[in-house]
């Protein structure tokens, strides 16, 4: 039998040291539990923070406050443009004597100049929909691709309270460009006697405003977390959004000018879609290219108010649909 060498007794620690004992163990929580209501609020404050560049580096603060500056210069031009013709009028008016410049010249100019409130989402549809492509696949791709959304899903949270709280994130980001610019309008036009007359004409339009704010922001969030739940690649996400969008824009018009197809196809075209939507939440119909060939296009858009709803929640509901069946199926390591 081969004899092994002794093996060395550990060496004692030096006289007067003390010794250390390390717990690498995981410690209790004993702290309050939120349950599932503080969980989605953490998700969607984190959420919100992560797509609006807090906390993060620079680069990653360009795409948001981009899209925020295109979204409100020109409704701040709008704003402008009535204190400028309201101050040269009462200017002019001052130095050639009242009387001699007719009441409401200044009003008259102004209107021909500045915007309505449904109309102003025309102006910045460009800025919604990049804004859209932009946030979206980086709220649920990134997820997916990292293995967070195994860490989400072992918190309270299922499936279900996930989705709800990344949509509502997404939707309130981007209420920053749908719903402050009009808003913008609102309070800038009243300061100057542009805007309501009475306090329920102010009731109506505020609610108006909101309507169509809220709705325009979740239509886009739905299409864009849709095309966000196919794939795990965020820039192929964003390209297949403004394909999807600038696509239907394109063609729907060509279709039903050169094919003489009917008018309620217009609801196929998700660029214009949104803003004919606001246009009849405030009980008027658009010239955007649905009404005249003046405009290019040819056809009008449906007379019929219910078939642009129809269309717009249509496409909203769709979306849904899309989004609950591509994480119903997917398959989560916890």
């Amino acid at each position: 039998m081969t004899d092994f060498p002794p093996v060395a007794a550990p060496t004692p620690p030096p006289a007067g040291s003390a010794a250390r004992i390390l717990d690498r163990g995981y410690r209790r929580y004993d702290g309050e539990r939120g349950g599932i209501g503080s969980s989605m609020r953490s998700v969607i404050r984190y959420t919100a923070q992560r797509v609006l560049g807090i906390h993060r580096k620079f680069r990653f603060k360009v795409m948001p406050i981009l899209t925020i500056v295109i979204s409100y210069v020109p409704h701040m031009v709008y704003v402008g443009i009535v204190v400028l013709t309201n101050r040269l009028e009462n200017e002019q008016a001052q130095m050639t004597g009242p009387g001699t410049i007719p009441q409401g010249a200044g009003r008259l100019v102004a209107n021909q100049l500045i915007q309505d409130y449904p109309g102003s989402y025309l102006n910045i549809s460009a800025a919604i929909m990049l804004f859209a492509a932009f946030i979206a696949p980086e709220v649920l791709c990134t997820d997916r691709r990292t293995g967070m959304l195994g860490l989400y899903m072992a918190s309270p949270l299922n499936r279900w309270n996930y989705l709800s709280a990344k949509a509502l994130a997404v939707g309130m980001v981007l209420l920053t460009v749908t719903l402050g610019p009009p808003l913008l309008l609102l309070i800038g036009y009243s300061t100057q006697g542009y805007g309501p007359s009475s306090a329920a004409d102010w009731a109506s339009t505020i609610a108006r405003v909101l309507a169509t704010g809220v709705g325009i922001a979740f239509f886009h969030t739905m299409l864009s977390s849709a095309i966000s739940s196919i794939t795990t690649r965020r820039a192929a996400a964003s390209a297949a959004f403004i394909a999807l969008l600038t696509g239907t824009g394109v063609l729907v018009p060509l279709v039903i000018e050169e094919a003489d197809a009917p008018r309620w196809l217009g609801m196929f075209d998700l660029v214009r879609l949104p803003t004919e939507f606001a246009y009849r939440v405030f009980g008027q119909t658009s010239d955007i290219g649905y009404s005249t060939r003046q405009f290019g296009y040819g056809f009008q858009v449906p007379t019929d108010t219910w078939v642009i709803y129809a269309g717009f929640f249509g496409w909203t509901a769709l979306a849904a649909v899309v989004i609950w069946d591509r994480y119903r199926r997917v398959q989560v390591t916890k």
